[in-house]
């Protein structure tokens, strides 16, 4: 009865709804669904998509321009001016050899007239300042285009960027988490020592220092780690409290090839964000023509038909009329105004283009230059880290059998912590500089982004 009696409670106990569920585990993911989600979310990408879909409807605006204008009109008037009631009655056949009479047409009587029109206004020739629009319109597309890939390519940055310093802070904590345990048997070993009555001296208590600064060490990881987990969230548009896991080859060779001046030209010619920069400056030369031209005649066709009754439901008079106009300023003030302000937009392009081409080939050299020093330094701070691993392990007898300090392997362990961090950093500076030279380069896609941080 007894062990009936526990099984009960037991079982309510499990099946109680105060029950608190266990916290979910951080989900891993992948860096190629983690850059899929980056690029369906980011906002400044949406925004240059809709920069695209706004000079797309700029350019049939200005299409627009070339085809007629239709309009229809109804209208109701009531009044007994001189003017529109002699107007109104020859436009509706109502007028009559009495209304000649001095006294009628001096002083008629209030009438009434309504009316509806039809219109159409069709410019048949402009000397090309509507193709000119169209022209300029749709190489603002061609701009907003190469601006929209240069964004995606940042976005590409920005998400493999925080990538690889979680998963490198995920590595160093690890090898925090092993010497801080190590370190702390270590420290508990020579605490045991001394409850036997050694003597523990300065270098028990400088071990203990060691210990207490990779437990620091440990504690800041951990922090930039939860810090990087929130926008690594952030990023990809979901709860930032959502804890992932995520990891990373380090050690994957990553060759950069090509000699410098290939980069550079390719920062100069492939660049996305410069051949949008070139666009603008061809649509603002296309834009000094158009306002150039502004002051040449236009020719105009109009048209348009009427019907005008005395009141809706009677007969009244139909009338049409169509013709051709031309139009000239033979005066404005304005467009030398105009003309000089495209021109100076233009210039003011120009060099800004310039600028830009010069800063790219910079950028280029020195990202690659800086690639070359990585790679020669990555080299020995793997040495670094074959040797501190090595020191552990020869030295962990030692201690053992009392011919080592523990200053010695609190030492050691922090040497090993301290060569894995600046390998960690390196190579994922390595990572991010590559990425960096593509994205100079104009090359920067989700599959050269995977060739390197992907598994």
């Amino acid at each position: 009865m007894r062990v009936l009696l526990l099984i009960l409670i037991s079982l309510v106990i499990c099946s109680g709804p105060g029950r608190s569920q266990p916290a979910p585990g951080p989900r891993f993911v992948s860096y190629k669904e983690y850059l899929s989600q980056v690029l369906n979310y980011y906002p400044l990408l949406k925004k240059e998509h809709a920069s695209i879909e706004k000079t797309i409807a700029q350019k049939a605006l200005a299409a627009s321009s070339r085809m007629p204008k239709f309009w229809a009109s109804v209208e109701s008037q009531y009044g007994n001016d001189p003017v529109y009631v002699f107007g109104a009655l020859l436009r509706e056949n109502k007028f009559t050899a009495e209304d000649f009479a001095l006294k009628r047409l001096n002083s008629p009587a209030a009438w009434a007239n309504d009316s509806a029109q039809a219109g159409v206004e069709w410019t048949l020739f402009d000397f090309s300042q509507t193709a000119a629009r169209i022209k300029a319109a749709g190489i603002l597309t061609e701009s907003a285009q190469y601006q929209a890939r240069f964004t995606r390519m940042e976005a590409i940055m920005a998400a493999s960027e925080v990538y690889s310093r979680l998963a490198a802070a995920d590595a160093l904590l690890d090898v925090l988490e092993k010497q801080t345990s190590g370190g702390r048997a270590d420290v508990a070993a020579a605490e045991a020592l001394g409850r036997t009555g050694q003597a523990l001296g300065a270098d028990f208590y400088l071990a203990r220092l060691t210990q207490t600064q990779l437990l620091q060490m440990k504690n800041e990881t951990a922090a930039q780690r939860a810090a990087l987990n929130l926008v690594f969230n952030v990023l990809r548009g979901v709860d930032p409290a959502v804890p992932v896991a995520v990891k990373m080859d380090f050690a994957k060779p990553i060759e950069v090839t090509g000699s410098v001046g290939e980069w550079m030209d390719q920062a100069i010619n492939n660049r996305p964000d410069i051949k949008a920069m070139a666009r603008l400056l061809e649509a603002g030369g296309v834009e000094v023509t158009a306002e150039s031209k502004s002051v040449l005649p236009k020719v105009v066709a109009f048209g348009g038909a009427d019907e005008d009754v005395h009141r809706i439901g009677s007969s009244g008079g139909g009338n049409y009329m169509f013709g051709l106009k031309v139009r000239m300023d033979l005066f404005d003030p304005g467009h030398a105004p105009r003309v000089k302000m495209a021109q100076e937009k233009v210039r003011e392009l120009s060099a800004a283009y310039q600028e830009k081409k010069d800063q790219a080939a910079r950028d280029a050299a020195d990202v690659y230059w800086r690639l070359r020093a990585l790679g020669s330094n990555i080299r020995l701070a793997g040495n670094a880290c074959a040797d501190a691993g090595q020191a552990l392990k020869l030295l962990e007898p030692l201690y053992r059998e009392g011919r080592s300090s523990i200053g010695q392997m609190l030492s050691i362990r922090s040497e090993v912590v301290a060569a894995r961090e600046r390998w960690l950093g390196l190579e994922a500076a390595r990572r991010e500089n590559a990425l960096t030279l593509k994205l100079y380069a104009g090359q920067l896609t989700p599959e050269a982004a995977e060739a390197i941080y992907g598994q």
